[in-house]
């Protein structure tokens, strides 16, 4: 599974000299998401460490010189005596953490290794944004995150940056929560949203930017001061300044890719009109904010087919088969790109993605199951859909995903130790005691048992006892 698209770059302008080691942090990081087990085959560490970097490298530009500033990001400096001499920028980042971004998980770590890493940011701060089941605006964040997020500055010498990665997916875009906490900031600061998806995805998100002609009118200044020219829809009249918007703020949107890296750091340090996609946010929750639609009558719900058959249409064939894949596992989001990365490589995030937002799974909160955080199951897929999707896989597939999982997952789901041999061979003997830990494994199991009855009398045997041992308890 790869984690960005892996693009060739042309370089079209002199490297940056390299700067002082002494602004690099000797220390290392700790991931600001818990990284699956070091036996664990993953994504190449270095993968997504490179490939984050290749997109963020703009931002080297983004220091005060000693003796002049860039005039252009076309412009870089030319000797050690531009380099920047001293870390000049406070930095936050926020991270989304909707269900839909766990699969962006590795990819957040490496971005955030990446910003701390780069000699300019004096400091780096990481905020989670709590984008799961959010009431109202003040269940975003926690309230000891508060003061930094809106702070103007932490030193009267530094300039400060917020950066929102996030792929607008959750309830906090779909139903505006976040537009005051965007206004607030952009009133005082410098404020950006790193978007996880591609520009042609961004319509099935919560995030409406448009393009727009963005002009700054100092360095760093924040976002409220600055300028947008008149598109072909307005009058020159409507031209919009600092003064003239009191009542919005526009908020670049960009892609994470060294493009518009580029563009947005051109709009910073020059005064430039650069085209951008910006979010306009207004001080309060719009009255026409999207809501979640109201559930279906129950006699009109869709069943497992139907909604598998609305997946299969609308989703790559990448994510369809990855998600029959999933089907064979506990899910939480180490197995899923356990999964992914070793029987589905030409899966993308996105293809994960895309199967965590395809309404055929739930997220559960409290998770059941182990109490670890490897084995525990914080995903489930509603009532008769992992059935469905086990019966259009094909055996060969299941019996590779299920001793994947006896050989990784099982020292962290003991329900799940000696499932290969079960399923080659079961027998009512070798299952499993039920307990109200293991009985949500044992469900899975009863279900590729399932799967698995055509191949043998002992499978549907042994389904049909573990079925009546579950409905007793």
């Amino acid at each position: 599974m790869t984690l960005f698209d892996a693009q060739p770059w042309l370089i079209t302008a002199a490297p940056i000299p390299a700067v002082d080691h002494r602004w690099r942090s000797p220390l290392s990081f700790d991931p600001v998401f818990l990284e699956a087990p070091d036996d664990w085959p993953t994504v190449a560490p270095t993968a997504p460490a490179e490939n984050a970097a290749s997109a963020l490298s703009p931002l080297s530009l983004m220091g005060e010189t000693p003796t002049r500033p860039a005039a252009s990001i076309y412009d870089p400096p030319e000797g050690p005596d531009d380099a920047p001499a001293a870390p000049g920028l406070d930095l936050v980042l926020v991270i989304d953490t909707s269900p839909s971004m766990t699969a962006w998980y590795p990819a957040a770590n490496a971005i955030a290794a990446c910003l701390r890493d780069l000699p300019h940011f004096h400091s780096v701060q990481v905020i989670e944004m709590a984008n799961r089941r959010p009431a109202g605006c003040d269940d975003l964040f926690r309230p000891t995150d508060r003061p930094t997020l809106q702070a103007e500055r932490f030193s009267p010498e530094r300039s400060k940056i917020t950066l929102v990665l996030t792929d607008g997916v959750g309830a906090a875009w779909k139903r505006r929560l976040l537009w005051p906490d965007l206004y607030e900031w952009a009133s005082s600061h410098t404020v950006a949203i790193l978007h996880v998806l591609p520009h042609h995805h961004w319509s099935l998100s919560g995030i409406p930017a448009q393009p727009m002609q963005l002009r700054a009118v100092r360095e760093w200044c924040p976002n409220r001061e600055l300028e947008t020219a008149p598109t072909e829809h307005d009058s020159a009249a409507q031209a919009s300044t600092a003064g003239a918007r009191d009542q919005s703020m526009v908020i670049p949107v960009l892609e994470i890719r060294k493009r518009w890296l580029d563009q947005w750091t051109r709009l910073l340090l020059t005064n430039f009109l650069v085209h951008q996609q910006a979010l306009t946010v207004t001080m309060s929750v719009p009255p026409n904010a999207v809501v979640p639609a109201p559930t279906r009558a129950q006699d009109d719900a869709p069943d497992a087919s139907q909604l598998i058959a609305e997946f299969h249409t609308t989703a790559p064939e990448h994510a369809f088969n990855l998600a029959i894949l999933l089907a064979v596992a506990p899910l939480n989001r180490f197995v899923m790109q356990l999964i992914a990365t070793e029987l589905a490589p030409a899966a993308t995030t996105r293809d994960l993605s895309a199967v965590l937002t395809s309404g055929l799974l739930v997220s559960l909160e409290p998770s059941i199951g182990e109490g670890n955080d490897y084995g525990q199951i914080t995903f489930d897929f509603l009532p008769e859909v992992r059935q469905n999707l086990l019966a259009m896989g094909e055996s060969s597939q299941t019996h590779r995903a299920i001793g994947l999982l006896d050989t990784y997952l099982a020292p962290y789901a003991p329900a799940f130790q000696g499932i290969s041999e079960r399923m080659r061979q079961p027998t009512v003997k070798a299952l499993p005691a039920i307990t109200e830990c293991t009985a949500p494994y044992l469900e899975i199991e009863h279900s590729l048992l399932t799967a698995l009855s055509g191949e043998t009398a002992a499978h549907r045997a042994v389904a049909g006892a573990l079925r009546a041992r579950l409905d007793s308890t």
